[in-house]
């Protein structure tokens, strides 16, 4: 019995650990990617705008450029014959109202001329107070002001973490999102499905919610990337 009692303490030793962890990485990771914005656009610079929430930014991944928006930054470079200067306008814990509010004006105050890639994931944080009449309203903003090119993932699903309780209220958020996305000419990616079929403990980072490494690389980037 000491001993069950033992390792049960141990592993809850560990997931405090690898939770308390995660949380440090959101002042951290911002604080690379407001580094990385200050960079200088190169005169042959292929520009990547990417907007979003946490995932964007990283959260979960050992690294910021181990989440999406780096390993697109990697694989973009790859293919091109030019470098990729990104900036990563995204926030830890936005919603739809904070891109419209904060990330959006950002953007334009930039005045950056036709930047090559745009990406946007957001709307998981608005499950928790989710109201379909008032997302509807937001979303329909955010969608008729991002730039045509933009390519946008719908919610993941919750499924496996620690928040799976509110699946149904995901695939109604994104049940909304396809429906006005066509509206504004938005790519809108799959990536609810991918996660639904590739999830697991390796998918997940140490709070059970955001992706892991393993996570990033073969959900995110891949959907993204299929765009």
């Amino acid at each position: 019995m000491r001993i069950v009692i033992g390792v049960l303490l141990l592993v809850l030793l560990v997931i405090i650990l690898r939770v308390g962890e995660l949380y440090t990485q959101l002042a951290r990771y911002q604080r690379y990617w407001d580094m990385v914005n200050k960079k200088p656009i190169g005169d042959n610079d292929l520009v990547y705008v990417a907007f979003g929430d946490s995932a964007a930014q990283g959260v979960g991944a050992s690294r910021p450029d181990k989440g999406y928006v780096g390993l697109l930054v990697r694989q973009m470079a790859g293919e091109q014959d030019s470098p990729v200067h990104v900036i990563n306008l995204s926030k830890s814990g936005a919603k739809v109202s904070d891109v419209l509010q904060s990330q959006l004006p950002a953007y334009e105050s930039l005045n950056i001329s036709n930047p090559q890639v745009i990406t946007i994931d957001i709307g998981a944080n608005d499950i928790l107070s989710f109201a379909p009449d008032r997302f509807r309203a937001q979303m329909d903003e955010l969608l008729g002001k991002l730039p045509q090119n933009t390519i946008m993932a719908d919610i993941p699903s919750f499924k496996g973490s620690r928040l799976g309780g509110h699946e149904d209220t995901v695939v109604k958020a994104n049940g909304i999102m396809r429906e006005l996305a066509p509206k504004y000419g938005i790519r809108l990616v799959d990536l609810y499905e991918r996660v639904a079929e590739n999830h697991g403990l390796r998918t997940f980072g140490g709070d059970f919610f955001h992706p892991s490494d393993y996570g990033y690389k073969s959900n995110w980037e891949k959907v993204f990337s299929q765009a």
